[in-house]
């Protein structure tokens, strides 16, 4: 009878322990932790972190003071980019038509005045020079200006994945390395700028052939623009995400990182359009309001490439993948010193 007493008081003792400890972890719980925590729950969680951290490193690493680096190297860089991208579109469609559509793009993005003047300055930089000598210059000075804008964004990309070049290879070299790959990415904004063309009208051939007998054409057709147009930017940004940082990484690495920044570009495209048009910018400035409305709209824009970069690397290392430098790099560890 005694035993059995002690028995159940030893019982209600490890119960109430439980309980209380239950009740315990239950307030100290980390709505962050993954650790019992069911499968719905958990991937809500898992991205909530994600962003949370990309968040903290994208202002960590001053992503403010890079993108207005990159706003004021674009203001040097568009004109010799747009004019390579017209070279490469213009193989397929005609130098007029690619720079027709070009420029409509741009008129949809940052107003009709500055693409205006995007215009005027494009056709200043063309090269209009005879003889071989000049001509040389002129293609160098173009390439030079066109990889500058890119060149900057690999190193703001660097700052972000925490690598640096390595002091013991050769300076000249790397600076090179980094035109050559500079100028391999114009390239290719050329090439995908082509494909989104030619989509394009493959798309409005389809739907006008299928006009008679297929109902909603004009919004199938919309929808279908819509999502080509982020398809193609989103392998704009994977390309850029790949292949500027210094940082080994597979396409799927920067999949699901250019996805989002394509879907936050198409969306912050139009809200810096409308905040550019109530503000009355161009007005305010004058002579000058193209220009700032050009710096304002890649200054924006830059914010949310160095947040899609951020985030990037945020969900590699959510997958439990280490970063490995290439070799012309070195991790850089970052560390706050208190005096």
């Amino acid at each position: 009878m005694v035993a059995g007493l002690a028995g159940c008081k030893a019982r209600r003792a490890w119960n109430g322990l439980a309980i209380f400890h239950g009740r315990r972890a239950w307030l100290c719980w980390d709505p962050f932790s993954e650790q019992d925590v069911p499968v719905l729950v958990k991937t809500p969680l898992r991205w909530i972190r994600i962003l949370r951290d990309a968040v903290k490193l994208w202002l960590d690493r001053n992503a403010f003071s890079y993108a207005g680096s990159l706003a004021f190297y674009t203001l040097f860089s568009l004109a010799p980019t747009v004019i390579i991208a017209v070279t490469v579109i213009g193989v397929v469609l005609g130098e007029e038509a690619a720079q027709g559509q070009i420029v409509a793009n741009l008129q949809g993005m940052i107003g009709p005045g500055a693409a205006e003047a995007v215009q005027n300055a494009v056709a200043a930089s063309r090269i209009q020079a005879s003889g071989l000598l000049p001509t040389l210059l002129g293609v160098f000075t173009l390439l030079v200006g066109a990889t500058t804008v890119f060149a900057q964004m690999q190193y703001s990309f660097n700052v972000l994945w925490g690598v640096t070049a390595n002091p013991d290879r050769n300076s000249l070299l790397i600076f090179l390395k980094q035109r050559v790959m500079s100028l391999a990415v114009v390239l290719a904004i050329g090439f995908v700028l082509l494909v989104s063309l030619v989509l394009g009208v493959v798309m409005r051939a389809v739907f006008r052939f299928a006009g008679d007998w297929l109902p909603w054409t004009e919004t199938l057709l919309s929808g279908a623009e819509v999502l080509v147009s982020l398809l193609v930017i989103a392998l704009f940004f994977a390309t850029l995400f790949k292949v500027l940082p210094d940082v080994v990484l597979s396409w799927r690495d920067v999949a699901v990182g250019a996805l989002v920044t394509a879907v936050l570009f198409s969306l912050g495209r139009y809200a810096i359009a409308a905040y550019l048009a109530y503000t009355a910018t161009a007005s305010t400035y004058g002579a000058a309001g193209s220009v700032v409305l050009i710096l304002l709209w890649v200054y924006y824009s830059s914010l949310i490439l160095l947040f899609g970069t951020a985030l990037t690397r945020t969900h590699f290392e959510a997958r439990g993948k280490r970063i490995v430098p290439r070799n012309v790099a070195v991790k850089v560890r970052h560390e706050l010193i208190n005096d």
